[in-house]
């Protein structure tokens, strides 16, 4: 079985989707899959089993609020059989390990170890003195380039919205990364309630914004479009509504 939240619920229409555990695309459920002992909520954990349909959506063929784990049925199994594996393991190593000895002491002698040592040496010396100075040059001159760099990019960042989390979020769309969800943060966005112009799939992307005091992903997304981005959008409520913000 999957595993995931409820990300979206239309009490009305009896539908929703599944936001995935470690999966970009969300699965659709309708009530009639439905085997929870609550009502459904967003927020919700659940787990489930899903299929492909003729137009290739992922849906859920049932979901619930428990999981049978495989693990419990081979655990007691796998404790039994441990022993012996791990005992078996340790009788193919240690043959392997002396096998390999007994090779390596024939192809080496203490001569031949003797003039590679003198060799790698030599080689050591000449090269880093020959050009130690000119490393050392190269190695100030880079970390001034670096620090300027960094110091004019910190002066001129612009900021879109004052708020920290949004503008830095930005920040990172724009450098391609690292983000803080990197399982989720660029995946497709695919506008199914669509709120957003309608554009070919795969023309939107979503990441995360944090939400300070909240230890999950919380809410906030930001929305591009376009491949470099060409247009934003933020959304603070889980995509019931959108606004569109001006980035150079």
């Amino acid at each position: 079985m999957q595993s995931g939240k409820i990300k979206h619920w239309n009490e009305d229409k009896g539908y929703g989707f599944i936001d995935v555990d470690d999966q970009s695309e969300d699965v659709f459920f309708h009530i009639t899959r439905v085997r929870l002992s609550q009502p459904v909520s967003i927020g919700q954990r659940v787990y489930f089993n899903s299929e492909r349909n003729d137009e290739n959506q992922l849906r859920a063929t049932e979901v619930t609020s428990t999981s049978l784990s495989l693990q419990e049925t081979l655990q007691p199994q796998l404790a039994k059989n441990a022993p012996h594996q791990n005992r078996h393991n340790h009788i193919n190593n240690s043959n392997s390990h002396n096998n390999q000895r007994r090779i390596n002491q024939k192809k080496s002698s203490p001569i031949s170890r003797l003039f590679s040592l003198i060799a790698i040496i030599a080689l050591a010396v000449y090269f880093f003195g020959d050009l130690s100075s000119t490393f050392l040059g190269d190695d100030a001159q880079s970390n001034t380039i670096s620090q300027s760099s960094q110091s004019s990019e910190s002066a001129t960042q612009n900021v879109i919205t004052g708020d920290v989390q949004i503008d830095h979020t930005i920040a990172l769309i724009k450098r391609g990364g690292p983000y803080p969800h990197p399982a989720k943060d660029g995946t497709t966005f695919y506008n199914r309630e669509g709120r957003l112009p309608a554009q070919p799939s795969g023309y939107y992307r979503e990441y995360t914004v944090p939400t300070p005091s909240v230890s999950h992903r919380g809410a906030r997304r930001i929305v591009t479009g376009g491949n470099p981005p060409a247009v934003y959008y933020l959304t603070v409520d889980h995509y019931d509504s959108f606004s569109q913000l001006q980035v150079r």
